[in-house]
């Protein structure tokens, strides 16, 4: 057993030799794992946390004793290697607790609605968050194509969800609770925008610390700043949103659209056409490369705000085995696996097209976040690529990847779209552009899946189109001068800083490096 656990301890140590991840996209050899069983009440909430913080200390020092290396996991959504190391997993998914935040205890110079404010353990999903949320009269600011992540997770890779005038999740965090030692943890604001005042720290043990470039290297860290335990967010009262999904045809009217990141320009079906447009919430488009390079039409998902009455709300019927309403091209691959053929030729492209149609079926809805972005259902390999880049840009990078579709000698399960998102603060968010147009690429996980990402990302870069990577998605293309040259020197440096001032000493950053940040020349 390894040193640090005992019965008495509410984690165990679980030993396992290959970790492969919810999308079977990467093999990963480790040692084992660290599991927290579910928190049965035994105590108040409040101690049952600190005394997780006290365990997630406990596993590092075990960690440095035997001279593993470390990595905090969740729902293992990411589909690169940024979560997982060849040592000793953790598992938090059992870290659940939410608490709301007395507000004797907020800076006076908050400039939000204390009420609104939440601190949330790391391993609570969004599917977890939006319910309590939800019992509250409350939602999240933003969320993914789907609800399975951890939250911890979810910011620590910068997953963007489609709020184009809000940002990716991480935009709601505003405070975090981080592990960084044997002996050290630390709860970590922006200065420029204080939320808490030093005796909420003092409440779970931690340092207080309040600085911009700390936070915003922090916010997406990789899983390389330590342990994210607790995670303090902006909610918002509850909202619906009208959504929209149809078939419009890919012409200048779309592409005009599409370079001024307004959904506005685009017409809605009749049966939508009344909503109210002056909110606009969600804009998505995407297209089937099987039915031309480029199709004749693109699938179009927009969604405005709109108010929501409790008293009349009804939640859309949604078969939980198949994609959610808001669901992404990942969502739709995993549930075309098992039901095309492979490998696929030209005479199976019928086939696809039609399973694609059925899966990309018109609709509208009206419903909140929850009943929206859903939880998909991958029933095989899938794989999937997020391009970052500057909105005006995004047309001409689609057209590249349609001329190198149709130059290929094979025939791809695959979906391309577009989704915008606000840039971040974050040093390392990959939404960094001030508009970020974000080339996702989603297919089954094939060897020629994989080498025609590859050549999208080599005739991107020989454009000269600046772009991002997603790093919880797959991401081969990222060496240390590619990060540097996309990012800046600068940029890079302070994260890498940063990591430095909040990790404890050179050991522990040692066990939070893996193989996935030294590849991208992140491991100090």
């Amino acid at each position: 057993m390894p040193n640090g656990t005992s019965p008495s301890e509410r984690s165990f140590f679980r030993p396992k030799t290959m970790e492969t991840g919810r999308h079977e996209s990467y093999e990963q050899a480790v040692e084992g794992e660290y599991v927290f069983r579910i928190d049965r009440g035994g105590q108040s909430p409040f101690d049952t946390y600190n005394e997780a913080t006290k365990e997630l200390q406990g596993i590092i020092r075990a960690c440095l004793e035997d001279n593993k290396s470390s990595r905090a996991h969740g729902s293992l959504w990411s589909l690169s290697t940024v979560a997982v190391t060849n040592g000793r997993l953790i598992d938090n998914t059992a870290l659940r607790l939410a608490f709301e935040v007395p507000s004797a205890i907020a800076d006076p110079a908050y400039a939000g609605d204390t009420a609104k404010l939440r601190f949330v353990e790391c391993g609570n999903s969004v599917a977890a968050l939006n319910d309590y949320l939800f019992a509250n009269g409350l939602s999240i600011k933003g969320c993914g194509s789907n609800n399975g992540q951890t939250i911890a997770g979810a910011l620590s890779t910068g997953t963007h969800g489609g709020a184009y005038r809000f940002g990716a999740m991480q935009e709601m965090v505003v405070g975090l609770h981080l592990v960084t030692g044997p002996d050290r943890h630390v709860y970590l604001e922006r200065k420029s925008a204080p939320v808490m005042l030093p005796a909420f720290a003092q409440s779970i043990g931690a340092e207080f610390i309040q600085d911009d470039t700390l936070f915003n290297a922090a916010l997406v860290s990789l899983g390389s700043f330590g342990i994210i335990h607790g995670i303090m967010i902006e909610t918002r009262n509850l909202f619906a949103l009208n959504a929209v999904r149809f078939r419009h045809p890919y012409n200048d009217r779309l592409k005009a659209a599409i370079a001024a990141c307004d959904p506005t320009m685009i017409p809605l079906p009749a049966e939508a056409e009344a909503i109210p447009r002056n909110n606009p919430y969600h804009f998505e488009i995407f297209f089937n490369p099987n039915e031309g390079t480029p199709p004749s039409d693109a699938i179009v998902l927009v969604m405005y705000e709109a108010d929501y009455d409790p008293a009349t709300y009804v939640a859309p019927a949604w078969n939980a085995g198949e994609p959610g309403l808001g669901a992404s091209g990942l969502d739709i691959m995993g549930a075309l696996v098992g039901r095309i053929p492979s490998p696929l030729n030209k005479l199976a492209v019928p086939l696809l097209n039609t399973q694609v149609n059925q899966e990309f079926s018109p609709y509208f809805k009206k419903a909140i976040i929850r009943d929206l972005f859903r939880g998909e259902k991958t029933l095989g390999r899938t794989l999937a690529c997020g391009v970052g880049m500057p909105l005006a840009r995004a047309i001409e990078a689609m057209e590249i990847a349609f001329k190198i579709y149709e130059d290929a000698s094979v025939v791809l399960p695959l979906i391309l779209s577009h989704r915008f998102v606000k840039g971040t603060k974050a040093l390392l968010g990959f939404t960094r552009f001030e508009t970020t147009a974000v080339l996702e690429m989603d297919a089954v996980n094939t060897p020629e899946t994989r080498a025609f990402f590859n050549k999208v990302w080599e005739a991107l870069d020989a454009a000269g189109i600046p772009f991002t990577l997603h790093w919880g998605k797959y991401s081969a293309f990222l060496t240390p001068d590619r990060v540097r040259d996309r990012y800046g020197d600068s940029t890079v440096d302070q994260w890498l800083a940063s990591r430095e001032r909040l990790l404890e000493n050179v050991a522990v950053r040692q066990i939070f490096n893996n193989e996935f940040t030294a590849r991208v020349g992140l491991a100090n």
